[in-house]
């Protein structure tokens, strides 16, 4: 588990969690934190952060503070502080952001740019 990860769920600042079950379509804001678990299509755009769980499907170009990729983007993610690519997510998409943390295993299919 990366270290921006588990410092939220340590300090359980993960405050809304999209379900496994759940499908979700539309545009999406929010200013705190968010994790999905289940399917999104649409346009993400919030000021906190973003967990992609594991088994999740987002279809969506995402703009958040810091993006956490641990299942399945398709689109293109911007983060103006962090994005981190988990050894069981896979982006199909671009990504631009201050920080950008890729772990061995990661598919990713785009170009990344580092931001000032």
């Amino acid at each position: 588990m990366s270290r921006l990860l588990e410092n939220y769920y340590n300090n359980k600042k993960i405050r809304t969690v999209l379900g496994k079950k759940t499908y979700f379509n539309g545009e999406l804001a929010f200013n705190d934190s968010l994790k999905i678990n289940g399917n999104f299509i649409g346009k993400i755009n919030a000021t906190g952060f973003l967990v992609v769980g594991e088994n999740s499907v987002v279809e969506a170009d995402i703009s958040a503070n810091s993006v956490v990729v641990c299942g399945t983007v398709k689109g293109n993610i911007f983060a103006s502080e962090k994005v981190e690519m988990q050894s069981t997510g896979k982006i199909y998409g671009n990504v631009r952001a201050k920080k950008i943390k890729i772990s061995d295993g990661v598919i990713f299919s785009g170009k990344c740019e580092i931001i000032k």
